[in-house]
């Protein structure tokens, strides 16, 4: 079936178009013109970035996580749930749209891929209905913060890594999708989540966000994956393996994309 024409999720014809990045995301910060950076350094506007969807997957299964997401009830399963959602989604939109306008039949997503198969993260979307599960729960790593005041929106989404990271009022998010919840568990991670400002604000997330993006470039992760009917599993632990030593180059071109100006410190 035509990708432009069948549900991301289910396959199913689409009557619907499901946003990427939440209406009511859209509404709260007035995100409708402002415009997302795209891999291929062009951009689209918020209002723009919508998929095909069925009538079912869009108002009956994941109605009811974005609500939840929105009135601040959302467990870290949610979240990540949520997460993914959003990662597939802009991969999904990248195979809709024309890397060079002059030529057109060259996708976005046939010059950036990740090195993960992205039909685990359609399997993972199947998460919300309860038709599929997965061990641990949620499968990735989720980080939430809350902050002591309302904070500008920010939004990034990493590919290579599978991340997001998410800044909507109070609430902070960042979350790697498929990392077996390797970084949650990492104590250079606890280390650096201990090092945090009591008073955190939302450069601070972002920061730490760049730093995660950094742990995890440089961490070749292996993991045993079981993936049978309604289930997808780790076997064991996932664990690092051919581990790079820091490189700043690399932290500062992250940060450089995060609008970050990193100032070199002893500690950097």
């Amino acid at each position: 079936m035509n990708t432009a024409h069948s549900c991301f999720i289910c396959r199913q014809p689409a009557k619907t178009r499901e946003h990427v990045i939440p209406r009511w995301l859209q509404r709260r910060f007035s995100l409708w013109n402002q415009e997302l950076l795209l891999p291929n350094r062009s951009s689209i506007r918020y209002r723009q970035l919508a998929i095909p969807s069925c009538l079912r997957c869009n108002s009956h299964v994941f109605a009811p996580l974005e609500q939840r997401v929105e009135s601040g009830t959302a467990t870290d399963s949610d979240l990540w749930k949520w997460a993914n959602k959003i990662h597939y989604g802009l991969g999904y939109k990248d195979r809709l749209l024309a890397w060079d306008r002059e030529n057109p039949d060259q996708r976005i997503a046939d010059l950036v891929r990740s090195e993960d198969p992205i039909q685990r993260d359609r399997l993972f979307l199947h998460c919300v209905s309860g038709a599929v599960l997965t061990e641990p729960d949620p499968f990735g790593s989720v980080f939430r913060f809350k902050f002591n005041s309302p904070q500008p929106f920010r939004f990034a989404h990493f590919l290579s890594s599978k991340s997001i990271c998410v800044c909507f009022g109070s609430t902070g998010l960042i979350c790697f999708v498929t990392d077996g919840q390797a970084l949650k568990r990492d104590s250079a991670i606890t280390h650096e989540l201990g090092r945090l400002p009591s008073s955190l604000n939302v450069n601070d997330m972002v920061f730490l966000y760049a730093k995660l993006v950094e742990h995890f470039t440089r961490h070749n992760l292996h993991q045993t994956i079981i993936v049978a009917e309604g289930l997808v599993m780790r076997v064991g632990r996932t664990v690092a393996r051919d581990v790079q030593p820091p490189n700043k180059d690399r932290f500062r071109a992250i940060c450089k994309c995060l609008g970050l100006e990193l100032v070199e410190t002893s500690e950097t």
